[in-house]
């Protein structure tokens, strides 16, 4: 079967194919399909399609933080106990921590000499330390005594010595 191809659909169609497809040999055969297609008349919304999902197939990833930190933690030189422990550090205190805090802390700042109410402080993150603060300050009268903002500041203080010894 003879086909005439013009000059101008074999240079349109490589041009399109190495804009869009890049170098290598998934570009050569998708600028050989592209090609065929054109001599042939054959283009369909099939050939679009497939060359959609060759692109999105070939096209970088975004990786996920969680993921590469876990590649790493599973590395022959890292130990069961260090990952076990960077996966510990960095997760945040339970609720139920939070919540036995935010109860002692109903008896007042003087709670804050107590090693129980400084333990259970120690494992809070910024965010839950806020949290905390927010709640200490908004105690309902019939429940405990609002602590001020100068209160709120021992708070900060106390939890801050325990996070500059780290």
């Amino acid at each position: 079967m003879n086909v005439a191809v013009s000059a101008t659909a074999i240079s349109a169609v490589s041009s399109v194919s190495t804009d869009t497809f890049g170098t290598g040999w998934p570009a050569v055969i998708d600028g050989c399909h592209d090609l065929l297609a054109v001599a042939f008349g054959t283009n369909s919304m099939d050939d679009t399609f497939e060359r959609a999902c060759r692109e999105a197939d070939r096209a970088p990833r975004p990786q996920d933080p969680r993921i590469l930190r876990a590649r790493r933690l599973l590395a022959d030189d890292i130990s069961l106990e260090r990952a076990y422990y960077e996966i510990l550090r960095d997760r945040p205190a339970p609720e139920s921590l939070i919540d036995a805090l935010v109860f002692s802390l109903r008896r007042g700042p003087g709670e804050l000499t107590q090693p129980d109410t400084l333990r259970r402080l120690s494992a809070l993150d910024a965010d839950q330390l806020e949290a905390v603060c927010l709640r200490v300050q908004a105690f309902q009268p019939e429940i405990a005594p609002a602590w001020y903002a100068e209160d709120a500041d021992l708070l900060i203080s106390a939890w801050r010595e325990f996070h500059e010894q780290r």
